[in-house]
């Protein structure tokens, strides 16, 4: 009985060994990448009021089944403006549909100036590969 018992735990360490150290993974992994996508429309208040904090709703557009919004995005202050860089996941080597979907994120900025904000929403390069932006400007009272 006791030889009985050493067997079956032998047993259970060595499936437990096997099924832990499974290949299945490998499956799975596949190449990405990641890049700025861009704005095609943005919600904001025709005024912010000093010292409140507000959502700011961004709609952006993947054009195929391989783009995925994980809710990141860059955010960089220059002077009064604020340029806001939607950033995208783009699995390579993999069949992608080109269905275009809209998907909408907010992002919370709280009204510490006195002059009006220039929000500027990546949209894309030109021909020149100069970044193109969606400008709306916003007073704060």
């Amino acid at each position: 009985m006791k030889n009985f018992k050493y067997l079956l735990i032998m047993i259970v360490a060595l499936t437990l060994t096997v099924t832990s150290c499974s290949n299945d993974d490998e499956v799975n992994d596949h190449e990405y990448r990641l890049e700025y996508i861009g704005a095609i429309s943005a919600d904001l208040p025709e005024e912010f009021i000093y010292g409140q904090t507000y959502r700011i709703n961004i709609t952006i557009e993947l054009p195929d089944s391989c783009h995925y919004f994980y809710n990141q995005y860059d955010y960089f202050y220059e002077g009064t403006s604020r340029l806001i860089y939607p950033i995208a996941h783009i699995d390579e080597g993999v069949p992608c549909n080109l269905n275009i979907t809209e998907t909408t994120f907010s992002i919370p900025v709280q009204a510490l100036q006195n002059e009006p904000y220039i929000f500027k929403f990546y949209q894309g390069e030109d021909a020149d590969g100069q970044d193109i932006f969606l400008t709306i400007e916003v007073p704060v009272i």
